[in-house]
């Protein structure tokens, strides 16, 4: 039973790795806290859904697009509705709040619209991959190998998009010291954007990969956004491998928990295991101190 636990506690973890990843890119390289970043998972969700039952794709070939729609609609979150309050604001504490307003007001927007797009019943999303696979006491379903296996093609191609390619370098360079990246001429709007624009197809992958665990629904944006939230202040704020490490880590903790516990209180232990971590180091796993 412990193997079976630990395998499902994997599968879930890296689901939440996923969300996170999305969210610690957009603190990292634009110190911003996107409230409605769990909407964006969840619309990416839906517009898989939409692919695969209204026009019959198949997954594999909806999720790509289904990326690319969410990574548009980021993109175009953050150019009409952030940059304007960023550029507006006169001192960091008052950008820092009006930003949180304008996330605020977009998650309960996007949401809206989910409800007026696509109603409140749960929809199916099924990835077309049946069967399952037993590994000695083991058994896993093909749909949570799949869910495995994008995540880690996922989690090696933004590792090629940041160490290995020069809009990477740029991105890091933004995240690392603003001012220094202007004086050698980087564009912070343009940057920020694509960071926008990665943000939201992780989300989308995220989103539709729980989807077909679970269902996909107006209201699922929510805990994901809570734990994307734990799970980057857990690895260390804007740390791409504290949130794939902290999201195995929430996935085992609930997992195990909920299995030899009380699954009712699975929150508590994760939050509990989240205090006891900022008191050992508060930076978070990955982080850094300020100096």
């Amino acid at each position: 039973m412990l193997a079976q636990q630990l395998a499902n506690g994997l599968v879930l973890g890296a689901i939440y790795g996923l969300s996170a990843l999305g969210f610690t890119l957009v603190f990292g390289a634009a110190r911003i806290v996107n409230f409605a970043y769990g909407e964006i998972l969840m619309l990416g969700a839906f517009f898989t859904v939409a692919l695969t039952s209204a026009l019959g794709l198949d997954f594999f070939l909806a999720l790509p697009i289904a990326m690319a729609g969410a990574a548009a609609l980021s993109v175009a979150m953050f150019y009409v509705a952030l940059r304007p309050v960023m550029r507006g604001s006169h001192t960091s504490l008052q950008a820092e709040l009006q930003i949180i307003l304008v996330t605020l007001g977009l998650l309960y927007l996007l949401r809206e619209a989910a409800v007026m797009i696509w109603g409140t019943a749960p929809r199916q999303l099924d990835l077309g991959v049946p069967g399952i696979v037993e590994i000695g006491d083991v058994i896993m379903t093909n749909s949570r190998l799949v869910v495995l296996a994008i995540m880690a093609a996922l989690v090696v191609g933004l590792y090629w998009l940041l160490y290995r390619t020069r809009i990477g370098k740029a991105l890091r360079a933004i995240a690392q010291n603003r001012d220094g990246a202007l004086a050698i001429g980087l564009n912070p709007d343009r940057i920020i954007a694509f960071v926008f624009a990665v943000s939201g197809a992780m989300a989308c992958a995220a989103g539709s990969l729980l989807g077909s665990l679970y269902a996909v629904e107006p209201a699922m944006g929510g805990p994901p956004l809570l734990k994307s939230f734990v799970i980057v202040i857990f690895g260390g704020l804007g740390s791409v491998p504290g949130a794939i490490i902290g999201g195995l880590a929430i996935g085992l903790i609930e997992t195990m928990a909920g299995a030899y516990l009380s699954f009712a209180f699975k929150d508590v232990y994760t939050f509990l295991v989240l205090i006891a971590v900022l008191v050992v180091r508060p930076a978070g796993l990955f982080g850094r101190a300020s100096p």
